[in-house]
């Protein structure tokens, strides 16, 4: 079979259904769905005996597919994902929550719909800070976020860690690479500004104000972390997303609630998409 060329910067590869894919399933689209658009644009390259073909061209082109095969919806989704790419400063999103609300695997999620292979949890910037400090020295980052001693606690930690979350930050402002940052340490409001006119900043805080289900994510985690510990501090991780919320009101961040994985991954891209396109507007 012939392989269409797709042409960026100067350096071809062969036309990736994979990759289309996976560009299309920002849009919302199922991941079947996105394939069978992603092989119907390979058909169209094939019929049309188009042997090479520029980026731009082939985003075109899945954008009149798009439009013919579901609608001016999916076509303005994926127009506004196309705008990653024109983006003058990286894109950094910022997903914060308490324990067991599902941040991690919304995190993990997003990411991979947005082509985007950086992704941090500030859990792992708490754990650096603990090899490199004693308890005595740091104490407040010896102990999970939800047992640091309260709100009072939390927020010592929080302030701690956040000097590593700026680091990273400052990283991904120098190499101009897009990530996601998770974890309850992403105290909504917290980035100075800075940092925020060094990146485009999308931020979200994930609850679940439905105390019930919010106990039972906790029966689903892994062996290697039993809930008995997290059923113990329920109240005290109940507690300290309501402090997290009313810190998102005041910091006008938005709020995701976490009742279906699809419907809170599906505002978490509108977030970040729309926040992508009011970045663009203010470049031009």
């Amino acid at each position: 079979m012939l392989e269409t060329i797709v042409m960026h910067g100067g350096h071809g590869l062969p036309y990736s259904k994979g990759l289309m894919a996976q560009s299309l399933s920002a849009t919302g689209l199922s991941p079947e769905r996105s394939f069978e658009l992603a092989r119907a644009v390979e058909r169209r390259l094939l019929d049309g005996g188009v042997r090479q073909i520029a980026a731009v061209e082939l985003g075109d082109l899945t954008e009149q597919v798009l439009r013919s095969e579901e609608g001016e919806a999916s076509l303005r989704r994926f127009r506004d994902w196309r705008r990653l790419d024109r983006l003058e400063r990286p894109l950094v999103v910022l997903i914060g929550g308490t324990t067991g609300v599902g941040k991690s695997t919304l995190a993990t999620m997003l990411a991979a719909r947005l082509g985007i292979t950086r992704v941090i949890a500030t859990d792992v910037v708490r754990q650096v800070l603990r090899a490199f400090f004693t308890h005595e020295a740091m104490p407040a980052v010896h102990h999970s976020a939800f047992e640091a001693g309260g709100v009072e606690g939390y927020r010592e930690q929080a302030g701690q860690v956040a000097t590593g979350i700026a680091a990273i930050m400052q990283r991904a402002a120098e190499e101009a690479k897009p990530m996601v940052i998770e974890g309850v340490h992403v105290v909504p409001g917290m980035l100075g500004s800075e940092l925020r006119s060094r990146c485009v900043v999308a931020e979200a805080l994930v609850v679940v104000s439905d105390a019930d289900l919010h106990r039972g994510h906790f029966t689903h985690r892994r062996a290697s972390r039993p809930p008995e510990r997290y059923l113990q501090s329920f109240e005290d991780i109940r507690r300290l997303q309501r402090h997290l919320v009313g810190c998102a009101g005041e910091g006008g961040v938005a709020l995701i609630e976490n009742q279906n994985v699809d419907d809170s991954l599906g505002r978490l891209m509108q977030l970040v998409l729309d926040t992508v396109g009011q970045a663009e507007d203010r470049q031009r």
